[in-house]
């Protein structure tokens, strides 16, 4: 039985550490790191959107996965392509974000996240040698930090997809702050707001955020 306690401890040290894994493309990384080593992840494999997609429709043996929150899936969309959805992160919506000091709800990572992650991919015949591509919203806060948890507990073949499903953020000009800068949605790849239940992930009665 996997200790959940050590769970809990590496995914709160992945997802606030100011301690962050450096790590350039390799030679067959699809393409080049972000130029922002927080952003890095030590298997240096990325992607972008469109490399993504091609991956997952050309080889189904890919696992995609969604490491956002539900409210993000059924409010902002998600695209059906991905296997596992599973959010690193809840909010606590007593309390505001005390720990950065940010502008929202304080988040709390997945206590189970890689032992629930674990039971998916072999429900999907997938082992630690798969191709795994993880996204977020940006994919900085939360697919870079699960690459690196990934990565400790041996998965090597894990992509980071550039610019997450949003993207970024617009610097200057009349749409400054929209998140208009690359990402899944901005490259128009296949996406929807409606939720499939046989996809999306349910909080386990009980289970605290």
């Amino acid at each position: 039985m996997k200790n959940k306690w050590l769970y809990a401890s590496l995914l709160s040290a992945a997802m606030f550490s100011t301690a962050t894994v450096q790590a350039n493309a390799l030679p067959h990384s699809p393409s080049p790191a972000p130029k922002n080593e927080n952003h890095q992840i030590p298997q240096g494999l990325y992607v972008t959107p469109q490399q993504a997609y091609d991956m997952v429709t050309e080889d189904k043996s890919v696992i995609f996965v969604d490491v956002r929150t539900p409210e993000e899936w059924m409010f902002v969309g998600y695209t059906p392509l991905t296997n596992i959805m599973l959010p690193s992160v809840m909010f606590d919506y007593s309390q505001m974000d005390t720990h950065q000091n940010m502008p929202r709800y304080m988040p709390v990572p997945h206590p189970n996240w890689i032992s629930d992650f674990e039971e998916k991919l072999a429900d999907l015949d997938g082992d630690n040698e798969s191709k795994i591509i993880v996204m977020c919203r940006s994919a900085s806060e939360r697919a870079a930090p699960m690459a690196n948890v990934l990565h400790q507990y041996g998965y090597k073949n894990v992509y980071l997809l550039l610019g997450g499903f949003e993207g970024g953020v617009v610097r200057e000009g009349d749409k400054k702050g929209f998140r208009l800068v690359n990402g899944w949605k901005n490259a128009n790849l296949p996406w929807t707001y409606d939720i499939q239940e046989d996809k999306v992930y349910f909080k386990t009665y009980g289970v605290k955020y």
